[in-house]
């Protein structure tokens, strides 16, 4: 077909060609396409994802039109689909040697070397395609991004749809890919600049005001979040997802109250979500609302059993309110669940300490410091059990072994200086307390709270004295 031929090629031409063919499957009868037919018809049936169908045309045809590169293309192309990638590479090789110019054998080409994870062939391959003469570019530029989008190369994926954006800067679709991807790659005042492009040509698309509310989100800019959700939710009042990311926006910005109406909200419209309990039971566990905590999340536990944080929070409350037994049964619960989580290790080992079982407190504190060695706060709590049992040689232990894994830690420098003053060893603790200051002197209030009497030390004192100089 020529290009005269293809440029006036009608939708309704198209849609009665695609219906011939159904027809000719039907029937199995045979009927004739031109090639244009054929690639319109395999085309839409790649989209929808009917690649039997779409095998089936192409099959038609080759008997039809044996030479026609065009069709061998889209057969690689249901090669690629059905994850036979070297079978697709290998046809297009045969292609190339017939037809060296088509920018479509080399986009073909790029996508299935993505697939493959060669990176760099497939940059080769659409940089060649690039290089011919192809119909609407940006389009063009906008399926070589989301390839390399797919792949994980989201920093190919920007390059190129940035240049589609270059090419037409009012490609809806390609604004808000570029949103996505700057969001994915942690540039996020980038992301908002191309929501924002966005909005300017469409401001009542309600998906782009909720990816810009995750993305304030992600920057802790929660107040801008909410007002984002609200926007969505203003032009889709069903919008779960919108419901949901404000209530833990909300939350996220200790606006526990109005979380909780929010919640409640999400919960009329899908009440089968076991998280959102989880999230609404969190909320009346900030605001000390206790019995409404354990409610909820009793109520994630009956809707999934297997909900480990929903255990871990009625854990809490029990703890909170000194049922230890309980307390227990409810961490182990949730460890059973969850091994590998050091939050529930460190819990379980608190109440073991509170019900004097130390072999046990021991066991679930070296867990906890194994499985996460990086939170200062379980070293603290493992280090106090054995303080608060007089045992400050054992506490120091532990601290000088936290000290080894986490290299210049404040917090830990001015509690081995509390323990180290509790022994009369002030030589060693001046020490600690010098490092400590060195690496953040604004948290010295952490020694004196934990360890009044430093305050009356004169080493101490000197040395604040010292180091508060440096300060100005």
């Amino acid at each position: 077909m020529n290009e005269d031929a293809r440029d006036s090629f009608e939708e309704d031409d198209f849609d009665e060609a695609v219906a011939r063919f159904k027809t000719m499957v039907k029937t199995n009868t045979s009927e004739y396409f031109d090639v244009f037919e054929v690639e319109g018809i395999v085309d839409h049936f790649l989209e929808d994802g009917r690649l039997n169908l779409a095998k089936k045309a192409v099959e038609t045809g080759l008997l039809l039109h044996p030479s026609s590169v065009s069709i061998k293309i889209r057969e690689a192309q249901i090669f690629m689909h059905e994850g036979k990638l070297e079978e697709c590479l290998d046809l297009l090789s045969i292609a190339e040697k017939i037809e060296a110019y088509n920018p479509d054998l080399f986009l073909t080409k790029g996508a299935a070397y993505n697939l493959l994870g060669d990176v760099s062939k497939a940059v080769a391959a659409y940089e060649y395609a690039l290089k011919l003469p192809v119909d609407e570019l940006d389009e063009t530029l906008y399926n070589i991004g989301i390839s390399f989008g797919q792949a994980g190369e989201t920093h190919l994926a920007i390059k190129y749809l940035e240049k589609a954006h270059t090419e037409n800067p009012k490609n809806e679709i390609v604004l808000y890919e570029l949103g996505y991807y700057y969001d994915k790659d942690s540039q996020f005042e980038s992301s908002i600049e191309y929501y924002n492009k966005y909005l300017d040509i469409d401001p009542f698309n309600h998906s782009v005001w909720y990816n810009i509310g995750i993305t304030y989100n992600r920057m802790s800019m929660f107040d801008k979040a909410i007002e984002a959700y609200d926007y969505a939710l203003v032009l889709n009042d069903e919008f779960l997802h919108a419901h949901f990311n404000k209530a833990n926006a909300l939350a996220n910005n200790s606006q526990f109250e109005q979380a909780i109406e929010c919640y409640l909200e999400y919960l009329l419209l899908d009440e089968g979500n076991d998280d959102a309990y989880c999230y609404l039971a969190e909320c009346y566990l900030n605001t000390d609302q206790y019995s409404e905590a354990l409610v909820n999340y009793q109520k994630a536990i009956k809707i999934n059993d297997t909900n480990a944080s929903a255990w871990y929070g009625s854990g809490l409350i029990m703890w909170a309110e000194g049922q230890l037994a309980e307390a227990q049964t409810f961490f182990k619960k949730s460890i059973n669940l969850e091994e590998d989580n050091a939050d529930f290790w460190a819990m379980n080992a608190k109440v073991h300490a509170e019900l004097n079982e130390l072999k046990e407190a021991i066991a679930s504190f070296e867990m906890a410091t194994v499985l996460e060695p990086e939170n200062i706060e379980n070293w603290l709590s493992y280090s106090e059990m054995f303080y608060d049992l007089n045992d400050t040689d054992r506490a120091i232990e532990v601290l000088r072994t936290a000290n080894k894994i986490n290299k210049s830690n404040a917090f830990i420098n001015y509690r081995l200086t509390a323990y180290l003053l509790d022994k009369n060893e002030e030589l060693e603790a001046a020490c600690h307390f010098e490092r400590a200051l060195k690496i953040d002197y604004s948290k010295q209030n952490e020694l004196f709270e934990f360890y009044p009497e430093a305050s009356k030390i004169e080493s101490i004192r000197k040395l604040i004295s010292q180091y508060q100089s440096t300060k100005f």
